[in-house]
């Protein structure tokens, strides 16, 4: 009795003492929330090369998982505040990963958690939510530990998912974030102790329980980790970081020891982390923007200037810059393909990457005969590369599923997904060509006839490529889908749409035959029309259809507002030609 006593009575102390810090907290301002935890750059560069396993399997070095986590729960690389002299400072992502797990009771009360703009005008009521959009762990719960969310996540997982509303989807994923961050609150996600002879090759974080350790093993486990937090204290306070350095040396000593088996070499480490840290793809994307669109402009200026010869000289500067961005795109899926171990187009942010640099190759195959078709892969690359990092498609590194583990990932699915490069460049094209009858229709020149005629040409033979190599991809297809599924052809959504693109562009290609009049101009109409059926292909199958090929099983997104922009001003540019006849007779013998 006096010890249930005894024990309620300090149960009530503690009690009252969190309730004493915690409002203590409360009265911190935001930076002094920062600064009791805040972790050293250069200690926090060593701890991002510990390798750790996220919950698909995959061993990484924590760089990339504390950049994935903060991505998702803040939406950003990096956490941004202002200090106290009104200085704009920032967390890098290992910073906040070990903060959060240092100290809690800080971030349960820092405003990182991202809420959906649409989301903002049906949560404010609820919870509180700053200018920028951000809302701390805290306002999730009221004062007696009730989830806030609760009732409307419920009512959104009840939901079919193409049955939901916007609204919907943004409080799964605000809920998804909430799960996050209390998950590294518990230090869920630190997997960084492997079993010795373990024949799952699992890893452990430190909560875990059901662990089976030899005794020495066993108590390291138990012990480092808080022995860490309390060097971290030290290091804080005093700036003496000696000791928590040491620690992250006995937790790789640790790792070397137990799970070599999979344990990553130095090098890969070092190489994922620079890659996470260099943005290889978007400096791509700002490159292609760049010298691509200064391209397109000097080649249609080359059209009415009569003096070529300076003009050419740029172009041909511009070109030299753009084979130099196409370097580093192809460096980048290189340094991708080596860090995942296995070809770097099993989803849907690296098919992208790939069909932008496939593009660009078809560009340059063709650079010689006009400057419009390096322009018009930049362009289809900028669309590619800014779609891919984009808020659609996760960039993430992530193991192979079962049925890609084959030696057909690197065969069928670079073919097909090469094909889309080709065609969508000569769809490209074929816009140029018709964007230059417009102007042919008020200032008739020859050298525009000329250039169309050259366009035209290029994107026949792009499309041809690309049409062989859809046909090749797809019946290769059918033989993995023989081994995996044991059946060559049955009617998946994306067989189905692959089938219908070889039929449209078969009949694209053929329209010289079929229509030969004016054909010229209705060649590139149906050319350029028939980049739809791609991307029902690439992008609709995948996001719209549940099927095998499916990346988001039946979960679709909105249609981007600026398709209802382009899709009138296209048919515009499409119908302009036709009110001149003159356009329309280019004589097709000379194609």
């Amino acid at each position: 009795m006096k010890k249930a006593i005894l024990h309620s009575i300090i149960s009530l102390i503690l009690a009252l003492l969190n309730t004493v810090k915690a409002q203590q907290l409360h009265n911190l301002k935001p930076y002094e929330l920062i600064h009791r935890q805040l972790i050293d750059v250069n200690h926090a560069e060593k701890f991002a090369t510990i390798q750790v396993q996220d919950f698909q399997g995959r061993i990484k070095p924590i760089s990339t998982l504390s950049l994935e986590l903060l991505r998702k729960i803040h939406g950003k690389s990096s956490f941004s505040y202002i200090d106290k002299e009104y200085q704009k400072k920032q967390l890098t992502p290992t910073q906040v990963f070990i903060g959060m797990q240092y100290k809690p009771d800080s971030w349960q009360l820092l405003e990182f958690i991202k809420i959906d703009k649409k989301a903002i005008s049906q949560l404010k009521d609820l919870i509180k939510i700053n200018q920028l959009g951000y809302a701390s762990a805290s306002q999730f719960f009221d004062f007696q530990g009730n989830y806030k969310l609760k009732s409307l996540v419920a009512s959104a997982y009840t939901k079919a998912p193409g049955k939901r509303s916007v609204f919907d989807k943004d409080i799964i994923k605000i809920d998804e974030r909430i799960n996050i961050v209390w998950s590294i609150f518990n230090g869920q996600f630190l997997k960084i102790f492997p079993k010795i002879n373990d024949p799952d090759l699992t890893w452990y974080s430190p909560i875990a329980k059901e662990t089976e350790f030899n005794k020495d093993d066993k108590l390291f486990f138990s012990k480092i980790i808080p022995t860490y937090f309390t060097h971290l204290t030290t290091g804080i306070e005093a700036g003496n970081w000696q000791k928590a350095n040491e620690v992250i040396e006995l937790i790789k000593s640790f790792q070397l020891k137990n799970g070599s088996a999979i344990i990553l070499t130095n090098k890969k480490v070092n190489l994922e982390i620079w890659l996470n840290n260099n943005h290889i793809f978007l400096w791509c994307l700002i490159g292609y923007t760049c010298f691509g669109i200064v391209l397109m402009l000097f080649s249609f200026i080359r059209i009415f200037k009569k003096r070529k010869r300076t003009i050419d000289k740029i172009i041909k500067g511009i070109t030299i810059l753009l084979i130099g961005m196409f370097i580093v795109h192809a460096l980048g899926i290189g340094m991708r393909w080596y860090i995942s171990g296995h070809a770097p187009w099993s989803n849907g942010y690296e098919a992208s990457i790939f069909i932008a640099w496939i593009g660009m190759l078809a560009g340059f195959v063709f650079s010689k005969n006009s400057s419009f078709a390096p322009a018009a892969a930049s362009i289809l690359a900028i669309c590619l590369l800014g779609i891919a990092h984009g808020s659609l498609m996760n960039p993430e590194i992530t193991n192979l599923v079962p049925v890609l583990k084959s030696y057909w990932l690197l065969i069928h699915v670079a073919i097909i997904t090469g094909s889309y490069g080709f065609l969508a460049l000569g769809s490209l094209l074929s816009l140029i060509a018709l964007i230059l009858m417009c102007i042919n229709t008020f200032n008739n020149k020859p050298e525009t006839e000329n250039t169309v005629l050259t366009i035209t040409n290029i994107n026949q033979l792009t499309s041809t490529i690309g049409l062989y190599m859809l046909t090749i991809g797809t019946f290769l297809g059918g033989i993995w889908a023989n081994e995996s599924w044991g059946r060559y052809w049955g009617w998946d959504p994306k067989e189905t749409w692959a089938l219908i693109s070889i039929i449209i562009y078969s009949f694209v290609l053929h329209i010289r035959i079929i229509i030969p009049k004016n054909y010229i101009y209705i060649y590139n109409v149906c050319s350029l029309f028939a980049l739809g059926s791609l991307i029902m292909t690439f992008f609709g199958v995948n996001y719209y259809l549940s099927g095998l090929h499916s990346y988001a099983k039946g979960d679709p997104f909105p249609i981007p507002k600026w398709i209802y922009i382009i899709t009138p001003i296209v048919c515009i540019i499409a119908i302009i030609p036709l009110f001149k006849n003159k356009t329309l007779s280019i004589n097709k013998n000379r194609l």
